[in-house]
């Protein structure tokens, strides 16, 4: 029976994570600021971080599918928005709140399976409920109630869209090449590497 404990090859995993993916996550935030700004005289500047939401959730995604743990996306994403708000974020401490709901919405799939499945259908699912919990948290906390509703469902779209391409899809596919490469050797993520995501 697979344990759900904690090594310290996972912890090491998660801090080469949040390093790896904080980075990530600020090039993320700076190029959406840059696509905003372009979109700015159209009127659609609120679409500038949409196109990028799939690598905000890269930290869980990847986290998810290499340890295979409770918890260990989350903690992933939170620490991975921390790096970022230490390298200077323009949003500031805020995104570390947002980094436990994005890793909250993608892990969540996952929980309600008891970490059993991990497809590519349920990343695609986890994929598709992670952007929608964003969605409410960013109408809530972020004003985009104050968004019209056909650029609201614009914004969502082009963020599942993000989300299944680069978390359901690339970032599996990414760990799966570096299991076989020898480079994830040890973790859970092995036990399958050689069977396919699509079941």
């Amino acid at each position: 029976m697979k344990s759900n404990s904690w090594k310290l090859k996972d912890i090491l995993m998660i801090a080469v994570c949040a390093v790896l993916f904080g980075v990530i996550f600020l090039g993320a935030t700076y190029a959406g600021g840059f696509l905003a700004g372009v979109l700015t005289p159209a009127g659609m500047s609120s679409l500038g971080y949409e196109p990028f939401y799939g690598l905000y959730f890269m930290a869980v995604a990847f986290a998810v599918y290499v340890i295979r743990k409770p918890g260990a996306g989350i903690v992933a994403e939170i620490l991975a928005a921390i790096i970022e708000t230490l390298m200077g974020n323009f949003f500031g401490p805020i995104i570390i709140l947002s980094g436990f709901v994005q890793g909250f919405g993608f892990e969540l799939i996952f929980m309600l399976t008891r970490y059993k499945k991990f497809d590519r259908k349920t990343f695609i699912l986890a994929s598709i409920i992670c952007s929608c919990v964003t969605m409410v948290y960013n109408l809530i906390v972020s004003g985009y109630n104050l968004i019209a509703l056909p650029v609201l469902a614009l914004m969502l779209a082009v963020r599942i869209i993000s989300a299944i391409a680069i978390d359901a899809f690339a970032t599996p596919l990414l760990s799966d090449s570096l299991a076989k490469a020898g480079v994830l050797r040890g973790y859970a993520i092995c036990d399958s590497v050689n069977s396919n995501l699509e079941d």
